[in-house]
Order: C-alpha cells, then structure tokens, then sequence
C-alpha cells in the first residue's frame, strides 16, 4: 500500500493579523504534540518532504526521528510553503487577506471557482499538485509518505479533492491532515481529518 500523509505543522504561536509569521516556530506544546502524533503513525516512512518554512521542518524533523527516517533525507519544496503550490505571488497573495480578511480569503480558497490575485488558477495548480502526488506514490516503494504543509495548501487541496468543499468551520487544526491512498485501481482516495 502506498500512502501519503499531507500534514499541516504543529502548534505554534499565534500570528499576528498584520504578519506573515514565515519565522514563528513550534511551541513546546507542538513538539510534544508532533512527537504524540509520530509514535501513533503505523508503517514505515519511506519519504518525507517539507515546505522550507522552520516550524514545518520541526514538525518533519521529530516526526523522522520517531519513525527512524534519516532526517538529512528530508527533501524541502516551495510547493508546500513559501510560497505553496496555491499562491504565485506571495507579496501579491498577502495583500489580499489584509484587504479582505482572512475569512473572505479563505472562503475563497475552499469553493470560488476563479482566484484571486497573486492565487494560482485553483484547477489547474490542484490537478498539477494531485499529478505530482499520484506519481510520487506511483514511482516510490511501498510504505508511508509524509508531507508537511501549511494551513492554506492543506485546506485547499482537501477541500477540492474531496467530494463537496469544506467549510470554514472545517479549516484543518495542527497537525490536521489528508490521507491520499493510491488504490490499485492507479486511482487516488481522501480521507480528511480535521485535527488529529
């Protein structure tokens, strides 16, 4: 069975509105809860990937060290943060959650059919992401893959992968995450979970 666990970080300090937050890192309470959340994953990990973001690779970094997976072999994207396979502009991203609000953008990232500015066009950058999952499963030996992400990448593929767009009220928690099998079939399923 090939799996991939696409994982938002750990706990972190709170964010102000008016900041980016690219330098906040794990709280103690994140470090204790991604170890929790290690030891509770079954199977072997046989790839890790992270958004170069610190408190992402945190996350990576003990979940590796639980699972016996070599932490120099945890591979950094930008398709997963910094700025996300979702955003072209970042610059031109955050200039829209401080005029709308992060409700407003957010909302539109879960079911608005075009994108914003500084967004990437929702179908194509989803269906391009979902390619790279479904080849990477396909390419790797069996075992577990483990991603970890931010908020905004998670709740945007999850929402748009599955069979009806989340909500707001679903926007996934820390260490919230999507389960995508890679069936035999050569199909991919989803399993969603809000928060651990």
């Amino acid at each position: 069975m090939r799996k991939l666990i696409l994982l938002r970080h750990a706990e972190r300090p709170e964010i102000a509105p008016t900041e980016v937050g690219n330098n906040v890192v794990l709280t103690e309470q994140g470090k204790r809860d991604t170890l929790e959340y290690a030891k509770a994953i079954s199977g072997e990990v046989v790839s890790m990937m992270t958004s170069p973001i610190e408190r992402c690779i945190e996350t990576a970094e003990i979940i590796a060290k639980e699972k016996g997976f070599p932490p120099e072999n945890i591979e950094r994207s930008h398709l997963l943060g910094n700025p996300g396979f979702v955003i072209e502009d970042g610059k031109l991203a955050w200039q829209q959650w401080q005029t709308k609000g992060h409700d407003v953008v957010n909302q539109h990232l879960l079911s608005a059919n075009v994108a914003l500015p500084g967004f990437a066009d929702f179908e194509l950058a989803v269906n391009t992401f979902l390619k790279k999952i479904a080849t990477s499963l396909a390419d790797a030996p069996e075992g577990l893959h483990v991603w970890v992400t931010h908020d905004v990448m998670l709740a945007t593929l999850a929402s748009r992968a599955l069979h009806c767009h989340l909500k707001l009220s679903d926007w996934p928690h820390f260490l919230g995450h999507l389960i995508v099998t890679l069936e035999e079939s050569g199909q991919l399923s989803f399993e969603y979970i809000q928060k651990p």
